[in-house]
């Protein structure tokens, strides 16, 4: 899907969205305001977006990360559960 940036008249501050080409965002996903956005041409937009996850190589090892920790926890607690029975 295409990432759309917008910029929000009522925070002042500027996020991006995936949504198909036909969607019409309405609310601001900062501060929940709607009906005061703006789409804003992507190459214009210098500062760093808030809410941006980032480049895509650092997403995918952060999604490891989590994986990694979330199985090490899930292996805790089944030995746990092995031990106390």
């Amino acid at each position: 899907m295409p990432r759309y940036i917008y910029k929000c008249h009522a925070c002042k501050e500027s996020f991006e969205v995936h949504h198909g080409m036909y969607f019409v965002q309405e609310e601001c996903i900062i501060c929940k305001r709607k009906g005061d956005i703006t789409k804003v041409p992507a190459f214009t937009l210098k500062k760093k977006i808030k809410n941006s996850p980032g480049k895509t190589g650092n997403i995918v090892n952060n999604f490891i990360k989590d994986a990694q920790s979330d199985l090490k926890n899930q292996k805790r607690e089944a030995k746990e559960d092995i031990y106390k029975s």
